[in-house]
């Protein structure tokens, strides 16, 4: 084999390597030369830096190569200020993946449950539902009712923090919400399936939750677009429209009736004086009334309901 041959090989190998790594982690560079102890899951026998990156899977965020060594350390979280000096070591990260845009442009395109880290850091995940089919995918499901199994007549804190099942019944938490659609350009998509198969919908071009202490407070803007017609954005009614309304649960009066919106309607939502729109209603037999007026009177004719969430 010429040399020429032997040189080709190795900067080909070099790149794939390369390639690899940049396209799964990101390097720690603050982190050069340190050795971490924290959270540490297996150190192994490694002859390479891909080798060890096939090494960083489940539980697994963080990984540390020393090709001096020859060793590999997984991490499940590591700190700077915890690690001490050892020449050699070389750090990286999992790309962090927010929302299920993220997903999709990481080539997961199959409908489903999956993990994201919508608070921007590994040490916090979120279970989720993402739809890879609607309006080319990559849409996070938020709200999602398939019946009346589970009670969504719930306290602040559940609200906040979530519940439910993502693939079945569940709200994902206003928390997690917040920090989806913090700082970025988001579009929500509103579904509504009637009993008779029907499915009705309703795009609304900007949507954006404020953080605990502006009261989860809701932001629309149109365009508002669709076969179920805007009744949250404007509708006519100073009174009703959701949109500019801090969340309210039936323990945390926000609105701006004179009794507790949630607390008539259990339900927590953004409530105004009190609403046209609202997802979050007793199941039938319950009284779940103007559900999405006037096009659904009522809950009685709904089969299932969707809030779904897509930064531009």
């Amino acid at each position: 084999m010429t040399k020429f041959r032997v040189f080709f090989l190795i900067i080909s190998f070099m790149l794939s390597q390369a390639t690899f790594i940049s396209r799964y982690f990101v390097a720690k560079s603050e982190c050069d030369d340190k050795k971490s102890n924290y959270e540490l899951l297996r150190e192994y026998n490694s002859s390479s830096l891909i080798e060890c990156a096939t090494l960083c899977q489940r539980d697994c965020v963080f990984f540390g190569y020393n090709p001096i060594l020859m060793k590999c350390r997984t991490h499940k979280e590591i700190f700077t200020s915890q690690m001490s000096d050892e020449i050699g070591w070389s750090y990286y990260s999992h790309f962090i993946l927010t929302d299920c845009k993220d997903l999709l442009e990481d080539g997961r395109n199959n409908t489903g449950l999956y993990e994201i880290y919508s608070y921007g850091t590994s040490s916090r995940s979120v279970r989720v539902y993402c739809d890879m089919e609607t309006m080319d995918g990559g849409w996070t499901v938020i709200q999602k009712r398939v019946d009346g199994s589970l009670s969504f007549e719930r306290t602040w804190l559940e609200y906040k923090n979530g519940f439910g099942e993502s693939e079945q019944n569940v709200w994902i938490g206003n928390d997690a919400i917040h920090h989806l659609t913090k700082g970025k350009n988001s579009s929500l998509y509103v579904s509504i399936t009637l009993v008779n198969g029907s499915k009705l919908n309703e795009l609304y071009a900007h949507f954006s939750v404020s953080d605990e202490a502006a009261l989860y407070k809701l932001l629309l803007a149109g365009p508002a677009t669709g076969t179920l017609g805007d009744r949250m954005m404007d509708t006519g009614s100073s009174n009703t429209d959701p949109s500019g309304m801090n969340f309210t649960s039936p323990d945390r009066d926000n609105d701006r009736m004179s009794g507790n919106c949630a607390r008539s309607y259990k339900g927590g939502w953004w409530f105004n004086n009190c609403h046209d729109a609202f997802l979050n209603g007793q199941w039938s037999p319950g009284y779940w009334y103007e559900t999405w007026t006037p096009t659904i009177q009522n809950g009685t004719s709904v089969r299932e309901t969707m809030m779904m969430i897509r930064r531009h």
